[in-house]
């Protein structure tokens, strides 16, 4: 997700908009799988069909051709909230 869509996302939970995540935050190139009975509210999601839980493992993404200077993002999220206060 990039910095922008964040930042508009995070913009509109300000302005009272409530806003449902689901994600998974883990270290690169590590390989979970969901094992029934962990978490009951996901399974319930599952089970209702709000979520569908995968059917295979995670593939490891290639590297990114994309490299940005130092620092870039840090300046464009201080910029961004800059001008969210005008």
């Amino acid at each position: 997700m990039s910095d922008d869509i964040l930042s508009a996302y995070l913009r509109e939970v300000k302005r009272g908009t409530r806003i449902l995540v689901v994600a998974e935050l883990h270290e690169p190139g590590a390989v979970y799988t969901h094992a029934p009975g962990i978490d009951p509210v996901l399974d319930g999601w599952a089970r209702s069909g709000q979520v569908t839980m995968p059917t295979r493992r995670k593939e490891p993404l290639p590297d990114s051709p994309v490299v940005l200077p130092k620092g870039l993002a840090r300046r464009l999220l201080r910029a961004d909230r800059r001008e969210a206060r005008d």
